[in-house]
């Protein structure tokens, strides 16, 4: 199997990520990238790398320990858990020079990149342009001559031969796999009545677009709580690849006082503490200094915030920095909501103990819409409210299970019957459990064919 890791650069390899400092002793946390663990303990000159790459630094390693999944690196010059916390999010980078041999059948993820994919006929598929590994696997994003992409699972059944040296992949795919789209996609055309408008494009399905790279900054008196939502899944992938960056701002750190204190009672009485003014205040001026103010938006997680939804996702995912603040208690001094923050947001009518959980929310769904967050962008246009409405149902292996049947429909191989089964059940969902969703949906001529029936039908039933 190919050493885990993403690796941008073909002159360069990861060995792993910087996540946070640990302890006092100017140590840094770091998530192993590398099937041989031992391998940093053998190094002692390395780059480190920021996210996206705009900057590389030499760094000299000084001592090594395991600390269960991770590895407890330290620095040369690089002393204090404050310096460390500027490297939050840097991957250790190696010359591929000195990368361990590999063994047969085994691939560096970024030698899967930018190959000619072609059947055992020699027929051209198109070209591997991104690799992904989760649980699941590794994916390739295969671009096809017509522009569109699809995602390949790197297995054996699929991929038959790797040739580097010819920068060819031979594979054996099996029916639909890359044409289950382009099929549907001539199909409707062929049906839609000629005087619909023409959809106006998405910034997501735009094939020009390559979709910008976001920064978020996010304020919070717990910043552990973040670690594990930036380590895993889609955010922690995003950030290995440098579609996304983040960094976690300790409010703690911005205090003046030597009990580090964040909050106070509230003038005029009352229960709960609030958050003080001074130490969001500068640190706010720190995430600010040196960044275009046109460009960022500060965002408030509170209750008394505007509904976040999907339209409220796509419409930060065009701007290059978000702040978050995350409140807690009875919430922020005012003067921090008059003077600092751009929009208060809320993810519903209910509470929680604190902002954190908002703001993850908020991170993931923005994110999404950033051009290679997600490995198929079909699958972000695919998602329940994206076009106003729910999604349709969704089925796997067996095609029988406990008497359940998977319909019929999904397993016939026809792309436009499937088309059309799923439009309409996304139509079923929508009315039947959201119907408020459809005032507001744009649909069109085929959708309000489909809605009156589904509406007929549902008036039978009731009869």
């Amino acid at each position: 199997m190919p050493p885990r890791g993403p690796y941008p650069e073909k002159e360069l390899i990861a060995l792993g990520i910087i996540r946070k400092p640990h302890g006092i002793r100017g140590e840094a946390s770091v998530e192993p990238w590398t099937d041989s663990v031992e391998r940093f303990s053998e190094l002692t000159d390395v780059l480190l790398v920021s996210p996206g790459e705009s900057e590389k630094k030499p760094a000299k390693i000084d001592s090594v320990r395991p600390h269960g999944e991770r590895v407890l690196v330290r620095f040369s010059g690089i002393e204090t858990p404050e310096a460390l916390a500027d490297f939050q999010n840097w991957t250790i980078e190696i010359p591929m020079s000195e990368a361990r041999a590999l063994e047969g059948g085994e691939y560096f993820l970024h030698d899967l990149a930018d190959l000619e994919v072609r059947d055992s006929a020699g027929r051209l598929i198109g070209q591997t342009t991104e690799v992904n590994e989760g649980g699941g696997g590794i994916l390739l994003a295969v671009r096809r001559p017509d522009g569109k992409t699809f995602d390949l699972p790197f297995v054996a059944d699929f991929c038959k031969t790797v040739d580097l040296d010819a920068g060819k992949l031979i594979v054996d795919l099996p029916a639909g796999l890359e044409n289950l789209d382009q099929a549907a996609s001539a199909e409707s055309k062929k049906e839609s009545p000629s005087d619909d408008p023409a959809p106006v494009p998405h910034p997501l399905e735009s094939e020009s677009s390559t979709g910008p790279r976001l920064h978020f900054d996010v304020v919070t008196i717990f910043p552990n709580l973040f670690d594990s939502f930036l380590q895993e899944g889609i955010i922690g992938r995003a950030l290995r690849n440098g579609r996304i960056s983040v960094r976690i701002w300790d409010l703690r750190d911005f205090t003046s006082d030597r009990h580090r204190s964040t909050d106070d009672e509230a003038y005029g009485g009352g229960a709960g503490m609030v958050m003080l003014a001074e130490p969001v205040f500068a640190c706010v001026d720190a995430i600010r200094a040196g960044k275009n103010d046109a460009e960022t938006r500060t965002i408030l997680t509170s209750p008394q915030g505007a509904r976040f939804d999907q339209a409220a996702a796509e419409r930060l995912s065009r701007r290059a920095s978000i702040t978050i603040l995350c409140g807690r208690y009875e919430g922020f001094d005012e003067r921090i909501r008059e003077a600092l923050v751009d929009e208060e947001l809320s993810i519903g009518d209910f509470v929680v103990s604190g902002g954190e959980l908002p703001a993850m929310v908020m991170m993931d769904a923005v994110s999404r819409f950033i051009d290679g967050v997600v490995g198929d962008r079909n699958s972000v246009v695919a998602d329940s409210f994206y076009n106003g409405l729910l999604d349709y149902p969704h089925y796997t292996r067996p095609a029988e299970f406990r008497g359940m049947q998977v319909p019929e429909v999904l397993i016939s191989g026809h792309a436009e019957k499937i088309r059309k089964w799923r439009k309409e059940q996304s139509l079923k969902a929508t009315l039947r459990k959201r119907p408020d969703l459809l005032e507001r949906a744009s649909l069109d001529s085929e959708a309000e064919r489909m809605l009156k029936e589904i509406r007929s039908e549902d008036l039978d039933r009731k009869r």
